[in-house]
């Protein structure tokens, strides 16, 4: 998918009609579009006009290159400004590439391509040292940097974060009970539930270890934290997975969080924060969350 940032609409016609033949493009008229676009998703390269009304095109890249979900989106500056000064503020904003208005639709086209291409080999490389192979979410490697990242951009911005843990009720007793081969599974599919929960590029979901995952929530409030851990809980009790020696008959969740401004706090006290929730959770019964 190709987002073109372009506020002339024949030009922004021009690029979409060179690259729809084998991308997906959508449309911003400003650098403020752009940003709004991608804070809902995420675009496999930027097109990006430097000149454009209610944020231009070399701040929309300093703010998408600052951010931990967008700064490794290639941006290909398409500008008529040609003067070495030009280009060189958009090397420093942080631009993969740069072409000059008006272009060729074939160097577009292949300029394109190759970013693409590059982009692919390194997703699919990050992605193997990030991802955990059973379960498909994040990895405890990647949470660690993320959540870290995520309480610095949080405790600038001045906004909140919710953090939280999440543990499989008697999963040890569903393993010893039904073989690890179905544990794997519903591992699985406890991930997969989660993630459907969530809904925005800027939360992550995580194998926190064994039977545990944490979710990262970046610019939420108590009551978002809350909801998703109930929406979350819900998810897992729906999948309906038997588990005969759980007083449930069922598999399901205990999960415990924290939300709050992290300024002055390590990662590692926040998780203990946390941490002491979820056990709280457990201790009152399970299938069940505390947050606060």
């Amino acid at each position: 998918m190709i987002l073109i940032v372009e506020d002339e609409p024949i030009s922004a016609l021009i690029a979409a009609k060179a690259l729809s033949d084998n991308f997906i493009t959508h449309h911003a008229a400003s650098g403020q579009e752009a940003l709004d676009f991608c804070s809902h998703r995420l675009p496999d390269i930027i097109l990006m006009d430097i000149n454009m009304p209610v944020m231009d095109g070399l701040t929309a890249c300093r703010k998408l290159k600052e951010s931990e979900s967008t700064q490794e989106i290639p941006i290909i500056f398409v500008s008529s400004h040609n003067s070495p000064e030009a280009e060189d503020e958009c090397w420093e904003a942080g631009c993969t590439d740069f072409i000059t208005k008006p272009f060729s639709v074939t160097t577009l086209r292949h300029r394109v391509n190759s970013h693409l291409a590059a982009k692919l080999m390194a997703d699919k490389l990050t992605r193997l040292a990030t991802v955990d192979g059973l379960t498909e979410v994040q990895n405890r490697h990647y949470f660690d940097g993320f959540l870290g990242n995520q309480m610095k951009l949080c405790t600038r911005m001045k906004h909140h974060i919710g953090l939280i843990l999440i543990d499989i009720d008697n999963f040890k007793l569903y393993n010893d009970t039904y073989g690890h081969i179905k544990g794997d599974y519903c591992l699985r599919a406890v991930a997969d539930a989660l993630g459907k929960v969530l809904k925005r590029p800027t939360d992550c979901l995580a194998r926190y270890g064994g039977e545990e995952f944490a979710i990262v929530l970046p610019h939420t409030d108590l009551s978002g934290v809350q909801y998703i851990a109930d929406s979350m809980l819900n998810a897992v009790r729906n999948l309906n997975l038997p588990h005969k020696l759980s007083s449930f008959s069922r598999i399901t969740i205990s999960a415990g969080g924290i939300c709050l401004s992290p300024q002055d706090l390590t990662p590692n006290e926040l998780i203990q924060k946390a941490d002491q929730k979820l056990y709280a959770a457990k201790d009152a019964g399970r299938d069940q969350f505390i947050i606060e």
